[in-house]
């Protein structure tokens, strides 16, 4: 059996993927054997050709709908063949010697569950690659920012200096799993058409009692934004998901009273905030990131609509979006 798949899922963003392809191309481990299974989630470009004839070693999978990375990487990993998936963004670039260490730690630790590493921009900057499960303390981005203030001046341990943390979850972007694991739990929720997906299968992990893990002592470059912010089309789409999949995390994984109370909360700010931003965007639309600001109300506005009607918190743009019509408040 092959020890590793590695799973990268593309939509465009050609220069970034083929960077983050020629950093796996050049493996040569006498540690670990490996397959690299590319998913095209329905670029149609044919620039996704040339990038097969150019890594004709690796395998690529042509997704037929734009069905998000959720469903893109169950596609690659139901095709995979190794002992251990690692998921990786096509806006990374990794080491073998990086992936080596992982691989290392999961055989010596086999009680991790779900495994990520410290994560850098191309400058060498380290990038938030972890955090805590959403509450009613962290849903907004003040809220968040107060709590980092917080978490620098309480004196508990140094998460950066410890080798290994324990967070609630780990992003997506980086993710190593035993694949028979991933499989039972199903995958990543297809629910999810863009973010969330990670913390969502993270959750799942430590309601079985499973370990949440991050290396800090393995680091991959990070550089985010390779497909999800290429015009304010593509921004506001991406932006405007950031927000569905809140809604949906809560959805799942809250119950009663706290799960509505967190819902009506998080709609009545989304539209008050949103709306000042989005008459700022209209007065200032010759600036095109606060022109972004209102198309994302927008988009939020007609998500909330459809939402109401056909009962469901799921994205619009999700493949399970017309088997769904439930939705818990």
């Amino acid at each position: 059996m092959t020890d590793i798949s590695i799973i990268v899922v593309c939509f465009r963003g050609w220069e970034r993927l083929e960077k983050c392809l020629d950093s796996l191309k050049g493996f040569n481990s006498d540690r670990f054997t490996f397959e690299v299974i590319v998913v095209d989630n329905h670029s149609s470009d044919p620039v996704i050709y040339d990038f097969e004839r150019k890594y004709s070693g690796f395998r690529f999978i042509h997704n037929e709908v734009n069905g998000g990375y959720a469903n893109g990487n169950n596609l690659g990993c139901r095709n995979a063949g190794g002992e251990y998936v690692l998921i990786l963004n096509p806006d990374t670039e990794a080491s073998e010697n990086e992936i080596g260490k992982i691989f290392d730690e999961a055989r010596a630790h086999p009680e991790y569950s779900i495994i990520s590493c410290r994560q850098v921009n191309a400058k060498g900057r380290v990038t938030p690659s972890t955090g805590e499960f959403p509450g009613f303390a962290n849903l907004t981005g003040f809220q968040r920012s107060v709590a980092r203030i917080f978490r620098k001046a309480s004196p508990t341990g140094n998460m950066i200096a410890d080798q290994v943390i324990f967070p609630d979850w780990i992003s997506g972007s980086v993710v190593w799993m035993k694949r028979d694991l991933y499989n039972r739990l199903g995958g990543f929720y297809e629910g999810f058409w863009m973010y969330y997906e990670d913390v969502d299968i993270c959750k799942r992990i430590s309601t079985e009692k499973g370990k949440v893990v991050s290396l800090n002592n393995v680091t991959i470059i990070h550089n985010h934004g390779g497909s999800s912010r290429v015009n304010i089309r593509t921004a506001s789409i991406t932006k405007t998901e950031v927000q569905i999949s809140r809604h949906l995390y809560i959805s799942r994984n809250m119950k009663g009273i706290e799960r509505s109370l967190i819902q009506i909360f998080l709609v009545v700010n989304n539209i008050i905030s949103g709306a000042l931003m989005a008459v700022a965007g209209l007065i200032f639309f010759f600036i095109p990131r606060l022109f972004l600001r209102t198309t994302i109300f927008l988009r939020l506005l007609g998500y909330y609509t459809i939402a109401a009607f056909r009962n469901s918190w799921i994205s619009p743009r999700s493949v399970i979006y017309s088997k769904h019509n439930v939705k818990k408040t």
